[in-house]
């Protein structure tokens, strides 16, 4: 990329330097021709040089470069996509939970433990701390483990 960069750069710089020289000279007498035509053959080897010195290898590193960056940005995309998932999934189980024991009038606090299959992040685990009554908690500790997937043994329960 940097070598692009450096090429439209030098390019530009030398049709500018053509245009300046040009514009300074007469076109119509004999050394604003010459001049007009050294520009122009400057301009040329400008643009046709690094072309010139182009070695068809040097692309098949530069492609290989290209892939290589664009499957580390793929892989990193990937990971704050699953970041970013696992964020919502966490947060919305949390108050899932928090919503249905509101019914129950319980002030809790809700903490999920997340984990990957097949690469994607689902509650593992609950640790919930505050005062419910035993119903409640049982009421909880079903619908936990019926819509959240969250088995009896990985629901922890402080205070209640």
């Amino acid at each position: 990329m940097e070598r692009l960069g450096s090429y439209v750069l030098t390019v530009t710089a030398a049709a500018i330097l053509a245009g300046i020289l040009s514009s300074f000279l007469d076109k119509n007498t004999t050394s604003g021709a010459l001049v007009k035509m050294a520009a122009g053959l400057f301009l040329l080897f400008a643009v046709l040089g690094p072309v010139a010195g182009w070695n068809p290898a040097n692309l098949t590193d530069f492609t290989a470069g290209l892939t290589s960056d664009g499957d580390q940005a793929a892989a990193e995309g990937e990971n704050l996509a699953r970041e970013a998932m696992g964020d919502i999934i966490k947060s919305e189980a949390e108050a899932y939970i928090l919503d249905k024991a509101s019914v129950y009038r319980a002030d809790l606090t809700v903490q999920i433990e997340l984990a990957q299959q097949n690469g994607i992040p689902v509650p593992e685990s609950v640790t919930i701390e505050g005062r419910i009554s035993p119903y409640a908690k049982m009421q909880l500790q079903q619908l936990i483990e019926e819509q959240l997937g969250i088995s009896k043994e990985n629901q922890q329960w402080i205070g209640s």
